[in-house]
């Protein structure tokens, strides 16, 4: 037969070994149990009314989960710094402490957490991650959107899109369903902009302004795919390609310059950085474009 704290692992093991009160009195663990519990350790308090069960090892995810479990779902996700974390759109430096939008306008305080209150949090809003009620990517862009710089939400925008295939429209429906979050027009702008995401694309940028050649749209999706580089007017598109996964650098130059023989188009770092005017050169003799100046 199963005992009472089998049962209250079992709970916790799909919540990174975190439970709340109220779940272990629904599975009829009752309060003076509870009481000894934490007594003998078995259980260890993480916020009122949320448990650490046995001695399970920190997790960031787990101080998550924790945090959404304490302010009561499912009306509340993590959002703001938190959400974009673990959602992969904007991941800072450190991780950042966890941050929770709760759809209410009461309540108390909650020591350790970050709580935003708002008076509706919309079920398309909040999708369940690893496990982990969380605001959707839409939702997440609409609330960093007043906190980043243009050029890094123009890049959380990117990183939504291709962790979350997140559209500029699900962003407008987001937006239409929080008219009065801030920043909108500043997301509006950065949904549109292009944005470049290494090194490798910022110069490929400024070598084709140093020889005077028309300029690409950065990071889009055309045709389905989503592409480093397109000239939309005349169907031409460039990937800019590490040799991280081919073994040797000549070996990956060599395939680069197979796929460019079979009109797949794609530059590495040595065509940017050691062979620029070869390689502005080599793109308008097959774009059709007149011969590059000198830089």
């Amino acid at each position: 037969m199963r005992s009472h704290f089998d049962t209250a692992a079992g709970i916790a093991a799909q919540q990174h070994g975190r439970v709340t009160r109220a779940q272990l009195l629904a599975a009829g663990v009752d309060a003076p149990r509870i009481r000894r519990w934490l007594a003998d350790g078995r259980l260890r308090g993480v916020h009122r009314g949320v448990y650490a069960v046995g001695h399970v090892a920190h997790s960031l995810r787990a101080d998550y989960i924790a945090a959404v479990l304490a302010c009561r779902p499912p009306d509340a996700g993590l959002s703001g710094w938190a959400a974009g974390h673990l959602l992969r759109i904007h991941v800072p430096r450190r991780p950042p402490r966890p941050e929770v939008t709760v759809a209410t306008t009461a309540g108390r305080r909650r020591p350790g957490i970050v709580v935003h209150r708002v008076h509706e949090l919309h079920r398309l809003d909040l999708w369940t991650v690893d496990a982990i009620r969380v605001t959707s990517a839409a939702r997440t862009l609409l609330d960093l959107a007043p906190r980043l710089s243009p050029a890094n939400l123009a890049r959380a925008c990117h990183e939504a899109w291709v962790h979350h295939d997140t559209t500029p429209e699900q962003v407008a429906a987001c937006m239409g369903r929080n008219p009065h979050a801030p920043a909108a027009a500043k997301l509006r702008l950065a949904l549109g902009g292009d944005v470049t995401l290494s090194r490798l694309e910022d110069a490929f940028l400024a070598l084709l302004r140093r020889h005077g050649l028309p300029l690409p749209r950065t990071n889009i999706d055309h045709a389905g795919d989503k592409v480093d580089c397109h000239w939309p007017q005349i169907a031409l598109s460039v990937e800019l390609l590490s040799f991280r996964f081919h073994g040797t650098r000549h070996a990956f130059e060599a395939d680069v310059a197979r796929r460019r023989r079979s009109n797949h188009l794609a530059f590495t770092w040595g065509d940017i950085f050691e062979r620029g005017p070869q390689t502005v050169a080599e793109l308008a003799a097959m774009a059709g474009w007149p011969r590059p100046r000198r830089a």
